[in-house]
């Protein structure tokens, strides 16, 4: 229940600080006084878009703030939960809209995102106006009416969910199938290519290395005649230095023996003996891969021509070649894999297909018990608001295409005379009809918990015995939910409980047109009915009737 509205700075209300209770809380004024200011006030909560055209001219924001006291707090825990906050039998919704468009919105003192605010105030705040009423003729309100009524909640979420597990399978399925289409086109060419390459099969820095033994056969006959002067003063003849060495080792290591202090000589001597020896084998080694046979030769020229074949066309350098290898493995080895993803993906999704379809037509049979029922109970209620041979039928027709609620056209048929036929709403309903066909609805429903429903001149149009009839019905629901009623009829006006007078002038400090609402005494009611039913200057009888509505 809404227990308490302040609103600041929005387009007409100054300020404002207004206190309502259970059951009907009416409000009343003189066309173009602001009401439909209130309701404005009312959407903010309900998390509708917001305009800095909203914010009163000179100031820096509009304000909108509400305390809601719960009887069951309990049924709202998965909105707590998702908040953050242990479940509480009061929450203050708070709304801020800057000038410059900026919204901050606050949930006992705590930060909360729009579309939290959405989800609190279809909770709390159920709107109907006229142009909800229109609205009744589109075939999507009329299936939200109906599952409404239904309890269909549950299902249509779980509707929803296998719905999106079907459309993100279908999308997995399009977004690789389309990734693989180039691929599949260039397999053939990938196939080549790779084959190309393999067949050369070349190796890391091959070429750097074939052209080091190229260089060296070219300068083969001037490297052997170093080679063999090297070798020549280490190993050949009496007096080669490994000889001498050997010898001179020979010597140190006696001195050693008898003077300590030439060890590390002797030491240092062996392990220029091994150097020098080492030394002596390379240059044997070097000496046999200079000297190179015109066919190694001629093998070396024809591996350097296949490889910068390859750098030529996948170059510049050998490693540019090894990579594209591994990216040609890598493309193929994916489009083997990927054949075998999408024939999992269409599996995938013809699982998913199989049980949104076989939710939605879960629901349809629930919709279609749903929808004699309601048909039903509307019928009932309607007879008493004016329509003693109504007729309505509630139709609800399979469609080809599967949505997040289904696959059913819902189509409200009505035929409030006889002999007419039915025919969809849309087609023969008035304004009138239409707004007790929404009253209707509402008294059907099972109430929400704690929520407030806001009627915003529903009843435009009706009069005499139907006006009378509306407003008895509107008592009745007054006993099971708290209402607000912005209306222009006296028999609503009248509805026992709390009445409110919109009003329009000027402030006094400033001279500027202000709207303003002010809860009215028992004989604030009487003039205000009195000027609904006379005009501004009502006759006696007009106040003695006001008392008589009032029940007094």
């Amino acid at each position: 229940m809404l227990s308490e509205l302040k609103v600041k700075n929005l387009a007409l209300i100054e300020h404002l600080c207004l206190n309502f209770g259970p059951g009907a809380n009416l409000l009343t004024g003189e066309t173009g006084a602001g009401k439909s200011i209130l309701v404005g006030a009312f959407g903010l909560l309900k998390g509708q878009k917001a305009s800095a055209g909203l914010v009163r001219t000179g100031a820096e924001e509009t304000e909108v703030e509400a305390l809601f006291v719960l009887e069951h707090p309990e049924k709202l825990a998965s909105l707590f939960l998702a908040q953050g906050l242990t479940p509480a039998e009061e929450i203050i919704l708070r709304r801020q809209v800057s000038a410059a468009g900026r919204n901050r919105i606050r949930l006992n003192g705590s930060l909360i995102t729009l579309s939290q605010l959405t989800a609190w105030g279809e909770e709390l705040l159920a709107v109907s106006s006229q142009h909800d009423q229109q609205s009744l003729t589109s075939p999507a309100r009329q299936a939200d009416f109906l599952d409404t009524f239904g309890g269909h909640q549950g299902i249509l979420n779980e509707t929803g969910k296998l719905w999106r597990e079907l459309e993100l399978a279908a999308q997995a399925l399009t977004d690789l199938e389309a990734e693989l289409k180039d691929s599949r086109n260039k397999k053939e060419l990938y196939e080549f290519q790779l084959a190309e390459i393999k067949k050369v099969a070349p190796q890391p820095e091959e070429d750097l290395q074939l052209l080091d033994q190229k260089n060296r056969h070219r300068a083969g006959a001037r490297l052997i005649a170093l080679f063999n002067d090297a070798r020549e003063l280490l190993e050949f003849g009496q007096d080669n230095i490994l000889a001498k060495l050997d010898r001179l080792k020979g010597l140190i290591s006696k001195i050693a023996s008898l003077d300590p202090e030439f060890q590390k000589a002797a030491e240092t001597l062996d392990d220029t003996s091994a150097a020098l020896s080492d030394l002596a084998g390379e240059l044997k080694n070097s000496h046999r891969r200079t000297a190179l046979k015109d066919s190694d030769l001629e093998d070396i020229d024809e591996r350097l021509s296949d490889l910068a074949k390859l750098k030529r066309k996948f170059g510049p350098t050998l490693e540019d070649v090894l990579s594209k290898e591994s990216k040609l493995k890598n493309i193929l080895n994916r489009l083997d894999e990927s054949e075998l993803e999408i024939s999992k993906l269409k599996k995938i999704l013809t699982q998913a297909q199989a049980a949104a379809l076989a939710k939605a037509r879960e629901l349809s049979d629930l919709r279609q018990k749903a929808a004699e029922k309601l048909a039903g109970n509307l019928e009932e209620t309607l007879k008493v608001l004016g329509f003693p041979k109504i007729k309505i039928k509630i139709e609800v027709s399979p469609e080809h295409s599967l949505g997040p609620k289904g696959f059913d056209q819902v189509c409200f048929l009505f035929c409030p005379n006889p002999g007419e036929g039915l025919r969809p709403l849309a087609k023969i309903a008035s304004g009138g009809e239409l707004s007790r066909l929404m009253l209707a609805l509402k008294i059907a429903q099972e109430p929400r918990s704690d929520q407030s429903l806001v009627f915003d001149e529903i009843d435009s149009g009706l009069s005499g015995a139907t006006a009378e009839a509306v407003a008895a019905k509107m008592a009745e629901l007054t006993k099971r939910q708290q209402i607000f009623v912005i209306t222009h009829l006296p028999q609503m006006a009248s509805l026992p409980g709390n009445h409110y007078l919109v009003a329009k002038g000027e402030s006094s400090d400033a001279g500027r047109t202000v709207t303003s609402i002010n809860e009215l005494t028992y004989e604030g009611r009487v003039k205000e009915l009195a000027r609904m039913l006379g005009g501004a200057c009502p006759a006696p009888e007009a106040l003695a009737l006001s008392h008589r509505l009032l029940g007094l």
